[in-house]
């Protein structure tokens, strides 16, 4: 449901006559053309009545969470365990700290910023015949789906506000999330569960699912 805006220009992949239309309407438009294959948008915010085979969400489905509040998470997690075959992969990483004060930072606070913000997790979850595999991300970590204050509807600019994210952070967080995809694509398997990284000391740790996975066939 975000819209582009001229501060968008500045960090995310948009042109100046994107201006105002759906950022999900300009991706799917762009790569299906550089790609030649049919991709589409559904262009508003997801919600409790919102249902994902009109979506074009079903069995079946590889399903990518790259959404920034613990409400929309909740969502998925609830909607997706209502499908019989899927696989769930959610990315998520911390935010900068923010002071209370931006006009007066003491060395304390500068050091608690510039420390905050480079690390991050990749969680799969997968059900198959109505069981789950491997558990969905919000019951390996509960609190990416305790609700937050701010509804769904609000726009990533608006988040960004009061919860700062590092660029770089979010692109180690698509790597990791890639690195689930070609596995998944090409080899039709899932080494890992889920993964942490820490971007700014360049480290990346992946724990196994080597023994669930054998159980199945995606």
């Amino acid at each position: 449901g975000d819209v582009v805006e001229q501060k968008n220009l500045l960090r995310q992949y948009f042109l100046e006559q994107d201006i105002g239309r759906k950022k999900a309407e300009v991706l799917a438009e762009r790569y299906s053309r550089a790609y030649g294959i049919d991709i589409a948008a559904y262009p508003e915010y997801l919600t409790a009545e919102s249902n994902l085979k009109e979506i074009g969400v079903e069995d079946g489905n590889i399903v990518i969470g790259a959404v920034d509040n613990g409400s929309t998470r909740r969502l998925l997690h609830e909607k997706l365990h209502e499908l019989r075959h899927v696989v769930y992969v959610d990315s998520g990483n911390s935010a900068v700290t923010v002071p209370n004060d931006p006009n007066h930072v003491d060395r304390y606070q500068l050091a608690a910023i510039k420390n905050s913000g480079w690390e991050g997790q990749v969680v799969v979850g997968v059900r198959v015949n109505g069981r789950d595999v491997l558990p969905f991300p919000g019951e390996v970590f509960p609190d990416l789906i305790e609700p937050d204050q701010l509804p769904t509807e609000v726009s990533c600019g608006e988040v960004v506000v009061s919860n700062p994210q590092r660029l770089f952070t979010n692109l180690m967080a698509a790597t990791a999330v890639l690195l689930y995809l070609h596995t998944l694509l090409v080899d039709g398997t899932i080494l890992h569960h889920r993964t942490f990284f820490e971007a700014r000391k360049g480290w990346i740790r992946s724990e196994p699912a080597i023994e669930q996975m054998l159980e199945v066939s995606i």
